[in-house]
C-alpha cells in the first residue's frame, strides 16, 4: 500500500488534514478521468498545492495509478521521534 506521511506536527496545526487529502485527491482523480495517469498527476499535484501539500510527480502518478487500479492509499502521520500512526483514508 501506498504511503504518504505525515509530520505529527503538521497534524497538530492541521488535524483534518488527512480529510483534505482524501478530498482533494478524489476531486482530482474525478476531474481527470479522462486524461492519462501523466496528465492526471499533474492535475493531481497542482490540486494538493492548492492545500499546502507538496508532492513529487511520482508521487502523485503513484497516488493516480493506485486509485484507478481500485486500490486505497494510506496516510501515516509521523511523529518527531520517528514513531508513526497508521491511518487509512479510502
Amino acid at each position: 500500500m501506498s504511503e504518504f506521511r505525515i509530520t505529527h506536527e503538521i497534524h497538530e496545526v492541521h488535524p483534518d488534514i488527512r480529510e483534505k487529502l482524501t478530498a482533494t485527491t478524489i476531486e482530482a482523480i474525478n476531474e481527470s478521468s479522462g486524461r492519462s495517469a501523466e496528465d492526471a498527476a499533474l492535475v493531481l499535484r497542482n490540486r494538493l498545492g492548492e492545500i499546502g501539500v507538496h508532492m513529487s510527480e511520482d508521487a502523485c502518478l503513484a497516488a493516480v495509478e493506485r486509485i484507478r487500479s481500485g486500490k486505497t492509499l494510506r496516510f501515516e502521520i509521523e511523529r518527531a521521534d520517528g514513531t508513526s500512526a497508521v491511518h487509512s483514508a479510502d
